[in-house]
């Protein structure tokens, strides 16, 4: 009892000291102070909200953004693709007309060649028929026909050697 009357003293006293209306101020001043943090606090949270929303516009523009970009790569790729298939055609159809060019010169040149040959062989033929006149004529007159025999033969076989050099391109 002696604690209790002690604690109850001690109240009293603090009582004496604080009276009712500063209990009151005190409280309003805490509630005061309360309500100002609340209001901060609240302000603060409208600021965060605020922010959201602007960093959310931002992020649908993105997105927006985002999904026109690959819009146009869809674009891009598919006449890409569409692009290289038409190149590709006309290479194949490229291709196909340079073969039968070639196929085409080849046989040309074929035709040159063995037109060449015959025009050779009937100038072989024209030379030896000439040679075989000569010849015989040689043995039936003078031998002083020889020499000029020699160089006939000479002089067309020179020829028949330029032609063919021409036929096959080298001169």
């Amino acid at each position: 009892m002696i604690g209790g009357k002690m604690v109850e003293n001690f109240m009293d006293k603090l009582a004496e000291k604080i009276s009712a209306q500063d209990i009151i101020r005190a409280n309003a001043q805490a509630e005061a102070a309360e309500a100002e943090r609340t209001k901060q606090e609240a302000e603060q949270y409208k600021q965060q909200f605020e922010e959201l929303r602007q960093n959310e516009r931002a992020h649908r523009s993105a997105i927006e953004d985002t999904k026109a970009s690959l819009e146009e790569a869809k674009e891009f790729i598919q006449e890409t693709r569409e692009s290289v298939a038409s190149l590709s055609k006309r290479i194949d159809e490229n291709e196909n007309q340079v073969h039968d060019v070639g196929v085409q010169v080849y046989r040309n040149v074929q035709a040159i060649v063995e037109k060449g040959q015959e025009k050779t062989k009937d100038e072989f033929k024209e030379l030896n028929r000439r040679g075989e006149a000569i010849q015989v004529a040689i043995e039936t007159k003078n031998s002083a026909v020889v020499p000029l025999l020699v160089i006939t033969l000479l002089v067309a076989g020179a020829d028949l050697v330029i032609n063919i050099l021409r036929i096959l391109g080298i001169i």
